[in-house]
């Protein structure tokens, strides 16, 4: 059976996870948040999808200790609830974190053009109302490129880069967020809530919440690669890393919500194209804190792209491994240890992602979102399972009141896919949702690949794929 090399400690944990939760997303996406719930909304969306999403991550922290092997939400699902659920599970987290890779790229390319005007070059083509431009769509295939090479390379030196860009992202921050507690304003937040057409605030909170459990994606990056710790790496330390990313994260976005908020009167930044970056620059009359602030969004397209990267080719690699996708995922290169084929596979989505330009953004966001709610369901769910057929594993982080916390977590796992689907009907206006169509044909691929990988699964000793996938050969 192929290994992973074992080099990660807690702080490299941390880092992967916070770094691929907090990246560019509230600056680019704030002033449709803002749009629809106002700052104050934005801010509570946030923190009741960080309550909901550490109930999940409590979840993940006990199933990461039980079982401490590459392919995270697939195992988990293999065990409680056998071989289809645990397929289907890994490949819409596939989905996820594969959606990621383009996600950031663009972003990339659109920080870049705010930062140097006209760096994004001569239009090439326009894609739903959104010009692509020749150098910034060469600007995000070359950083996509340049994720695979940086994985293909190794963990180790994936991991560190990770390191430098977090925790240097987090020290900038302060900047901005002390700048609006001493140079911000309470009175440019009326109106806190944007108010729907009823009237009601209810709605606009419900699409700002129905995009979190894709921006708060990146926790089950950890235990994705809980194969990599390094030898003494405590694993219930590690389940503990998992829920204090998710709720470091929410007091981030809900910062940051109020400080973009208290700068500068929100209803007029949203009508600019970063709305974040325009505040500071309208606040303080001057582009310096503006480019902060762009400087902390590149240190996040970085982090978050190359976190998901990580946990995307690890999950192929442990699907190929079990022979639920052909056995060619699991090469590994001979000197980095790196999942040379499942890294391409991420990457070459990532590069046909990248020409869908800023008007593609929107719909990987509730793509990726949707996915990730199916599998945190699953994974809340395995808890309870798995506390009535294996009562007796180890569990070296044991989630107190699981009776209670697992199916409250499925309930909330279920109430976020409803908010994810709800917005994708509201969004199409009536019409087929595109982001339904992308579901469907992720679906009939992992279909044509398991069918591919049929032969490899039946030469396998009865019971030799259960030991592949939960570590025990």
């Amino acid at each position: 059976m192929a290994d992973l090399k074992k080099t990660l400690g807690p702080v490299q944990f941390f880092s992967l996870g916070f770094g691929s939760i907090v990246g560019v997303g509230w600056i680019v996406y704030m002033g449709l948040w803002f749009n629809q719930a106002g700052p104050v909304g934005t801010m509570l969306a946030f923190l009741i999808g960080g309550l909901l999403m550490a109930l999940i991550g409590l979840c993940y922290a006990e199933l990461g200790s039980m079982y401490p092997v590459a392919g995270g939400e697939a195992v988990y699902g293999y065990r409680a609830f056998g071989q289809l659920a645990s397929f289907a599970v890994g490949w819409a987290m596939v989905l996820m974190m594969t959606a990621v890779v383009p996600y950031v790229s663009i972003s990339l390319a659109w920080l870049l053009d705010v930062l140097v005007p006209g760096i994004g070059g001569p239009v090439l083509y326009r894609w739903r109302g959104q010009p692509i431009q020749a150098l910034g769509l060469a600007i995000t295939l070359a950083w996509t490129m340049w994720l695979g090479v940086l994985n293909y390379r190794g963990i180790q030196g994936a991991a560190r880069f990770q390191d430098w860009l977090t925790y240097g992202k987090v020290l900038i921050s302060v900047l901005f967020i002390g700048a609006a507690v001493f140079g911000g304003s309470m009175a440019n937040l009326q109106p806190m809530f944007q108010h729907g057409a009823d009237g009601s605030v209810v709605g606009g909170m419900l699409a700002v919440l129905a995009t979190t459990p894709w921006f708060f994606g990146g926790f089950n990056m950890i235990p994705q690669m809980f194969e990599e710790r390094a030898e003494g790496t405590s694993s219930r330390i590690l389940g503990l890393v998992v829920v204090f990313s998710i709720l470091a994260a929410a007091a981030y976005y809900a910062i940051a919500a109020l400080s973009v908020g208290a700068v500068a009167p929100w209803q007029q930044i949203v009508k600019a194209d970063l709305p974040a970056v325009a505040a500071f620059r309208t606040a303080f009359a001057s582009g310096w804190m503006a480019r902060v602030i762009l400087v902390v969004g590149l240190c996040g397209v970085v982090t978050v792209g190359n976190a998901a990267s990580i946990g995307a080719t690890r999950l192929l690699f442990a699907l190929g491994r079990a022979r639920m996708l052909p056995p060619g995922f699991t090469e590994l290169h001979p000197v980095y240890g790196s999942p040379v084929k499942a890294i391409w596979f991420v990457i070459g989505f990532g590069l046909l992602g990248a020409f869908l330009g800023k008007g593609g953004i929107a719909p990987i966001v509730n793509v990726g979102s949707a996915a990730a709610c199916l599998a945190y369901f699953f994974s809340s769910l395995a808890v309870w399972r798995l506390r009535a057929v294996e009562a007796g594993h180890a569990r070296p982080y044991r989630l107190p009141f699981a009776v209670v916390i697992s199916p409250v977590a499925a309930l909330g796992s279920l109430f976020l896919f409803w908010t994810a689907l709800r917005q994708h009907w509201v969004d199409a206006g009536g019409r087929l949702p595109l982001e339904w169509v992308v579901i469907m044909v992720w679906a009939v691929l992992g279909g044509v690949l398991w069918s591919r990988a049929r032969a490899a699964r039946a030469v396998l000793a009865p019971g030799e794929q259960r030991k592949i996938v939960l570590g025990e050969l």
